[in-house]
């Protein structure tokens, strides 16, 4: 038993210590490895499309790959042809709704707080509103100067842009590159044991099998989502609600990040815009209830079943660890499979590797 709790403490270290550098690694480097990253998750997820028109179009790799390019290009023209009226006139009445809406929200506020004196007159003077005013166009004229005037400002946009770009070149060669990448790291682990080259291989292909089918499966459930709640918020009449429920719904493609903000930001829309009422705010609160028990109890056990099998809370859990040890948006994009990763390599080698030494612990065990 003490071998035994010695050896979890010591397997415990490690894996922290692996976490803890990787995080510094991403920390320094995150910049040049993130469009990396992400070409790599695009390239698991449209390579299977590549090969199907290579084959039924009798294509070459390059030309099925270029084709495939275009014809992303075209859907989304298209689609933006088709969407762009309405998201530019939802965006415009999103800009004219929110000054309305800090307006009411803050008067409330104020007359919520008449009710408590003492509280009341400590914030009397943060309360009044030309001097707030006054304090955040201050705040937002010195945050402004100070963002222009930085040398790494500059930088920071080029770096974001490169970014950006390189992400289509990357994503070309990745999926360029039709080779059995399971057969090139057995023949580069030669120098391994056989079975612990086959473990490796095999803990290889389960990550890329929870990669693949958890963002296809998050993509095409934040789409459904996204277009759902788009649609039901047009429907009652919640300013800029197709644009609020686009967004919130692609953002499943983290899971309950989507849904959180989403009823943080669209249930007080719905009271303080222009207009809003309690009989607004519920009505919102039920598409987004509804669109969440749908969500839960059809979209994600059809679409992804249950590959990943963790608890919601470990979800939750994972996505908060996940987002401080990889430093942001890839962290918690990478949370989910991650943490599904893990457990199907604790699952390993508690089945295959500790029963060896299970005979420790047993009635009987005598030591030769």
């Amino acid at each position: 038993m003490a071998l035994t709790g010695l050896a979890g403490v010591a397997l415990g270290g490690v894996l922290f210590l692996v976490v803890w550098v990787l995080g510094r690694f991403l920390a320094a480097f995150g910049h040049i490895l993130s469009p990396l990253a992400l070409a790599a998750i695009l390239s698991m997820l449209l390579r299977p499309v590549v090969n199907r028109i290579e084959i039924r179009l009798k294509l070459s790799r390059f030309r099925a790959i270029i084709l495939l390019y275009f014809l992303v290009v075209a859907i989304c023209i298209a689609f933006g042809l088709l969407l762009l009226p309405l998201l530019a006139s939802q965006l415009i009445e999103l800009t004219h709704t929110v000054p309305e809406f800090s307006k009411t929200a803050f008067v409330h506020l104020k007359d919520k707080l008449r009710d408590y004196p003492d509280i009341y007159q400590s914030l009397k003077t943060y309360l009044d509103e030309e001097s707030l005013k006054n304090r955040v166009a201050d705040a937002t004229q010195r945050a402004l100067t100070l963002l222009l005037s930085a040398p790494s400002t500059l930088g920071k946009v080029f770096e974001f842009a490169a970014a950006v770009a390189v992400i289509p070149v990357y994503l070309f060669y990745l999926l360029e590159t039709n080779r059995d990448f399971t057969r090139d790291y057995h023949d580069q682990l030669m120098f391994l044991p056989a079975s612990l080259r086959n473990d490796i291989v095999f803990l290889t292909n389960e990550f890329a099998s929870i990669m693949v089918s958890f963002f296809h499966g998050r993509l095409l459930i934040g789409l459904i989502m996204g277009g759902l709640q788009a649609a039901g918020l047009l429907l009652i009449g919640l300013q800029g609600g197709f644009v609020l429920g686009l967004f919130f719904g692609l953002l499943c493609l983290m899971p309950f990040l989507g849904a959180i903000l989403g009823f943080a930001v669209i249930l007080p829309m719905a009271y303080f815009q222009p207009g809003g009422s309690v009989s607004l705010l519920l009505e919102a609160g039920g598409i987004l209830v509804v669109a969440q028990i749908l969500d839960a109890y059809y979209l994600t056990p059809i679409i992804l079943g249950r590959h990943t099998g963790l608890h919601p809370m470990v979800i939750i859990l994972s996505i908060f660890f996940w987002s401080q040890a990889l430093h942001g948006i890839l962290g918690i994009l990478l949370a989910v499979p991650l943490t599904a990763f893990f457990v199907i390599f604790w699952r390993l080698l508690k089945t295959k590797y500790l029963p060896r030494h299970s005979s420790l612990t047993q009635p009987g065990f005598k030591i030769s």
